[in-house]
């Protein structure tokens, strides 16, 4: 059961349908990746100014923006280009999680928390965890940060959706991680679920139907990523996760990958052109579902 608070916030991050159509623009170190790769300047001010274009330009047609509080925010609230009417996710999240014998462990930023999403403007927090339930369970590391992130979530009448991943192991055949993958994706989500999580930020787990499992297995609404696919693959993974009952999408880098290694004006032309027509494409399609 959502407190008002929760549920208004809840409201603030959907459309006038109650779905998610929502633009993510908080990586990190996967920004930086790209910026320096493509021998782009990686300073704090470079980034800004690229996440300041993403959010001008994209956020008016979305339901929420998807920022992180180390680069973009309180940066973009500050210069005035969120639109009054468009919800703020903020990530709780370090951008990298760290090596525990293979396994992928979540930290919390230190010192940050509700207050911290409260003071940079936040409507809501997003926290990302990386899962292999095959390897661990309530009771591991990753579990427990789930646990005490809905807890102080809660404690604050602040909304969380609870973003997982899997991964592939070091070492870990590929061929047979792609064949399991869909199962740990379903296992995933559920173990979240089973750690509070009232709302997932989730990988398509295969076609219509594997969706619709998905969605049948789950007592929480889910949202579909776009976790770097090209457009065109996730105009069709869009389709099967709504059919199969998603509560809408939190895509990134699908929408604006080309753009970050670009010159400003080139930049804010792709942004405006490409950028607002594939949003606009992924809006539609929620629309007509």
């Amino acid at each position: 059961m959502l407190t008002t608070a929760e549920s208004r916030a809840f409201q603030q991050i959907t459309n006038h349908a109650g779905r998610l159509a929502v633009v993510a623009a908080d990586q990190r170190a996967s920004f930086d990746a790209a910026l320096s790769g493509a021998g782009c300047e990686t300073t704090l001010a470079a980034k800004q100014r690229i996440k300041r274009d993403l959010v001008e330009i994209l956020a008016p047609d979305a339901s929420a923006v998807l920022l992180d509080p180390e680069i973009a925010l309180p940066f973009v609230v500050e210069a005035g280009v969120v639109p009054r009417n468009t919800g703020i996710l903020v990530s709780l999240e370090t951008s990298l999680a760290t090596a525990h014998g293979g396994e992928r462990r979540a930290q919390l930023l230190p010192g940050f928390g509700p207050a911290g999403v409260r003071r940079v403007g936040g409507t809501a927090a997003k926290l990302l965890v990386y899962l292999r339930p095959d390897l661990e369970d309530a009771d591991g590391a990753n579990a427990v940060v789930i646990r005490e992130a809905v807890a102080a979530c809660a404690a604050a009448d602040l909304f969380l959706v609870v973003e997982v991943l899997t991964y592939r192991r070091t070492g870990e055949d590929q061929s047979a991680y792609e064949a399991r993958k869909p199962q740990l994706i379903k296992e995933s989500a559920l173990l979240a679920e089973e750690c509070g999580a009232r709302l997932l930020k989730l990988a398509i787990p295969g076609d219509t139907a594997a969706c619709a499992a998905l969605t049948s297995a789950l007592r929480t609404p889910w949202a579909v990523l776009s976790a770097g696919a090209d457009h065109e693959a996730f105009v069709l993974q869009l389709r099967h996760a709504l059919a199969g009952g998603a509560a809408g999408f939190i895509a990134g880098r699908s929408l604006w990958k080309e753009s970050i290694t670009l010159p400003a004006e080139e930049r804010r032309a792709f942004l405006r052109g490409v950028g607002r027509r594939r949003l606009g494409e992924l809006l539609a399609i929620l629309d007509a579902s």
